[in-house]
C-alpha cells in the first residue's frame, strides 16, 4: 500500500524542482527570486535524495542501476538532439563527460545505490558518507565532471534515507506536535540562511572548495552548516507531509515523467516566450502559474508508463546477453 504522505512530500518536492528551474531560466538569482531560490535549493534535492534512499533495497541491485543508466543515456541523447533545434552546434564531447543539466540525478542514483550497498556492510556507514561528502571538496579536479561533486556531497542524505528513513518518517508522522516541529525547523532554516547568505553555487554541490574560492577549513565548516540546514528543511517537510493538499499527492505518484520531461518545455519556453512584467512579485507569480500548468500536464499517468515500460524493456534486452554469459 502506498504511503500517501510520502507521495505528497515527493509531489511538493518535484513541484519545487520545476518551479526552481523556471525561476532560474526566466528571472535568475536576482532580488526576491534569488531569496526564494536559495530557500528552495537549500533542502529540496537533499530531501528528494533522502526519500529515494528510503526505497533502497539490495535486491536486484544490478538491474535497478542498469535501469537508471538506460534512462540517463537515453535522455542525454534526447536532450542533446532537442537542443540542436535551437543551437547550431553542440559540444558533444563536453556532454559525454558531464550529465546534461537535470540528468545528474540519474547518475547519482546509480552511484548512491552502489555505494550504499557497500557502506551498509561497514560499521559506520553514515560517518563514512559524511567524511566523503566533506572530503570531495578537497579535490584538485573539476568536481562538475561526471557529477562527482554532487554524487558525494549528497551521498549522506541517501544513506540516511536507506538506513534511518523509515523510522525517521514514522517519528514525524505519528507526532501530534507536527505544527511546532514544522514551524521551528523552518524558522531555523530561514534565519540561518539569512545570516549565512551562501553563494548559490554551494547549493548545487558540484564544485570543490578551491573552485568556490574558499580555504579547506572554512569550506568544510560551510558544508557542514548547509548539511544541518538541509536536515532542518527535511524535518519540516516530513512533519507536515500528511497535511499537504491532495494536488501534491497526484504529482508525487508521477514524479519520473515530470522530472524527465519538464526540461524540454523549459528549454522551448525560454526560446519562444518571456516574462514581460517588471514587478518582481508578478514575475514570480507568472513562474508559479507556468510551473503549476506544467506539472498538471506532465502528471498524466500514461507518460510515466511509457517511459518506464520502454526503459525496462531496453534494460531487460541488455540483461539477456549478461545472463547468457553468466550461466555459461
Amino acid at each position: 500500500m502506498r504511503d500517501t504522505s510520502l507521495d505528497k512530500a515527493k509531489g511538493l518536492l518535484i513541484f519545487l524542482v520545476v518551479f526552481g528551474h523556471i525561476l532560474e531560466r526566466f528571472i535568475g538569482w536576482n532580488d526576491l527570486s534569488g531569496i526564494l531560490l536559495t530557500f528552495i535549493y537549500s533542502f529540496h534535492m537533499p530531501a528528494f535524495i533522502l526519500i529515494s534512499g528510503l526505497f533502497f533495497k539490495n535486491h536486484k541491485l544490478f538491474e535497478k542501476t542498469l535501469f537508471f543508466i538506460v534512462l540517463a543515456v537515453s535522455f542525454q541523447l534526447l536532450y542533446l538532439g532537442f537542443n540542436l533545434i535551437f543551437i547550431d552546434h553542440q559540444n558533444w564531447l563536453g556532454w559525454v563527460i558531464k550529465p546534461y543539466w537535470i540528468l545528474w540525478y540519474l547518475w547519482g542514483m546509480v552511484a548512491w545505490s552502489l555505494l550504499t550497498s557497500l557502506l551498509i556492510k561497514s560499521r559506520y556507514p553514515l560517518l563514512i558518507a559524511i567524511l566523503a561528502s566533506l572530503g570531495i571538496g578537497l579535490s584538485p579536479f573539476n568536481n562538475y565532471l561526471f557529477s562527482i561533486g554532487r554524487i558525494f556531497v549528497f551521498l549522506p542524505f541517501f544513506v540516511i534515507g536507506a538506513i534511518y528513513g523509515k523510522s525517521f518518517l514514522n517519528t514525524f508522522q505519528k507526532s501530534s506536535y507536527w505544527l511546532w516541529i514544522t514551524s521551528a525547523s523552518l524558522m531555523i532554516l530561514i534565519i540561518a540562511l539569512a545570516f549565512l547568505q551562501p553563494n548559490h553555487y554551494w547549493l548545487y554541490g558540484s564544485l570543490s572548495y578551491q573552485q568556490l574560492q574558499m580555504n579547506p577549513l572554512n569550506g568544510i565548516v560551510t558544508r557542514l552548516m548547509l548539511f544541518f540546514l538541509a536536515i532542518c528543511g527535511i524535518i519540516s517537510l516530513l512533519a507536515c507531509a500528511s497535511k499537504l493538499p491532495e494536488f501534491f499527492r497526484a504529482l508525487g505518484e508521477q514524479t519520473l515523467a515530470i522530472y524527465l520531461l519538464h526540461g524540454f518545455f523549459i528549454i522551448a519556453f525560454s526560446h519562444f516566450a518571456f516574462i514581460a512584467t517588471t514587478h518582481p512579485v508578478l514575475n514570480i507569480m507568472c513562474c508559479l502559474v507556468i510551473s503549476s500548468m506544467l506539472c498538471i500536464i506532465l502528471k498524466a499517468r500514461f507518460l510515466s508508463r511509457i517511459i518506464q515500460k520502454n526503459a525496462m524493456n531496453l534494460t531487460q534486452l541488455l540483461l539477456k546477453p549478461i545472463h547468457y554469459f553468466y550461466k555459461r
